[in-house]
């Protein structure tokens, strides 16, 4: 028997191979998340300041305070969730209780605050409700990777498919972004948001349990032994002396910081530095499906090299991309799309590969500590992730409002220098720095055969 088959036959005794239909219902969920999620991440700073017309800077400190409130939640709920076993498994309850709150929080962003006497007030309780029950699904969600497959190599192709579902429902995003940012629609810019959210709440809602159900079996049957507390504690202290996690963490959180701002950026680069609002949508949509066709890349690069290195090489990407856009671009043609079409592609690497590694570091803790708190550490990550986006909006919105951003008017040569070099340039430090720490990461696939047959060996004793 070869090493390749041997490993296969030790993952198979632990957990067999999962089909693809259901390892793509699985995946959709991420399309459930991320329509809800990318509306947010695209157009919220943009509905604060232009359609709610609260200055920037308030903007900033919104989104925040909200995403921090979202992060501080997470560790409760990972220490929740791996503690919770019942008929609908480990992470059951939560999606299917959690995806009615945040499709109905969703809708309520975008409709209570323009009713509402003090609609600043009423955004952030609507925001804080969303942050509260997004994690409820985003958190188990991400943690059911673990559960489902015991497979380094599956587990790459699982997470290239969770990322052509966030694509797919990035386009849905961006597609309505054609209509949101029509010109003739004027006045009534926010009843189109208003109408679209309603939309990508129901598709949300229903894809969600889809993903839950396609993998109930594998949530119900996987191991249901509850860590006590001191054992999750524990598991949580190793995380912060781990090297592997520190490194997921950290890149992780670099990306999450940075890259996101060409996208909040781009929105307000075409209205205002290329004057038309048309390119909003057509930068959003190429780059959205540049990102799902790459992800077939991506996913054959992650099986056949290692995550780090192929995480690497779509940074290199990202960072090239990025300066380009920014020391070229200059009005809507060729080279507007010909950059929208590589950022999309670097992107489709960097969030696809990344949540294949998180797995793998869990089974590495898993070896070394002999507790399995998956949704401990993918909160970890997630915490990181969503602290640092936070602070890249806040970042960007400040500086925005400190170049004299005024929305709805002529911007001031400043402003628009502003706007062009933080939504490409931030991405490029972004870029950088997750290159620096993937250096130190060292679970390659091999490595990863040996993590199994220890821990193959431990649940035959």
């Amino acid at each position: 028997m070869s090493r390749e088959q041997k490993y296969n036959s030790i993952n198979d005794c632990i957990q067999p191979p999962i089909h693809n239909i259901r390892a793509f219902g699985y995946s959709t969920g991420n399309f459930g998340k991320n329509i809800v999620a990318n509306t947010l991440a695209y157009f919220l700073l943009f509905y604060i300041t232009d359609i709610l017309n609260i200055a920037a800077k308030t903007a900033g400190v919104v989104i925040l305070v909200a995403l921090i409130f979202d992060a501080i939640l997470d560790p409760l709920m990972g220490f929740i969730s791996d503690r919770t076993y019942n008929r609908f498994g480990k992470y059951g309850t939560f999606i299917l209780l959690g995806a009615p709150l945040c499709a109905i929080s969703f809708i309520a962003i975008f409709i209570l605050p323009l009713v509402s006497d003090r609609p600043l007030i009423t955004l952030i309780a609507c925001l804080l409700i969303f942050r509260a029950s997004y994690t409820l699904i985003d958190l188990p969600h991400n943690a059911l990777l673990a559960r489902i497959s015991t497979n380094s190599q599956e587990r790459a192709k699982i997470a290239s498919m969770r990322f052509f579902c966030s694509s797919v429902g990035s386009l849905g995003v961006s597609l309505a972004a054609f209509h949101i940012f029509n010109p003739k629609v004027g006045a009534n810019q926010a009843l189109m948001f208003q109408q679209f959210s309603v939309i990508a709440a129901f598709f949300s809602l229903l894809s969600m349990y889809l993903s839950w159900f396609s993998v109930r079996k594998r949530d119900r049957n996987a191991t249901n032994t509850l860590p006590s507390i001191q054992g999750q504690i524990k598991g949580l202290i190793i995380i912060f002396r781990d090297r592997q996690s520190h490194v997921v963490i950290l890149a992780g959180f670099f990306a999450a910081m940075c890259i996101p701002i060409f996208a909040k950026g781009l929105t307000y680069f075409c209205k205002y530095n290329l004057e038309d609002q048309n390119l909003i949508a057509v930068g959003l949509t190429t780059t959205v499906v540049s990102q799902a066709i790459s992800t077939i890349f991506w996913a054959f690069l992650s099986q056949k090299f290692n995550k780090s290195t192929v995480l690497i090489w779509a940074h290199i990407l990202s960072a090239v991309s990025m300066s380009g856009f920014c020391l070229t671009v200059s009005s809507s043609g060729l080279l507007f799309i010909f950059w929208c079409v590589l950022i999309g592609w670097g992107a489709g690497g960097i969030w696809s590969v990344i949540w294949g590694m998180v797995p793998d570091v869990i089974d590495n803790l898993h070896l070394k500590t002999g507790h399995r708190s998956e949704a401990v550490f993918v909160s970890m990550v997630v915490v990181f992730m969503k602290i640092a986006h936070g602070i890249g909006a806040g970042v960007f919105a400040f500086l925005l409002a400190d170049a004299g951003y005024s929305a709805n008017i002529t911007q001031s040569p400043e402003t628009l220098s502003q706007i062009r070099w933080s939504m490409c340039f931030i991405p490029v430090a972004g870029a950088l720095l997750s290159i620096i720490v993937l250096i130190f990461y060292n679970i390659s696939h091999e490595t990863h055969r040996y993590i199994a047959q220890g821990l193959l060996a431990k649940k035959l004793k």
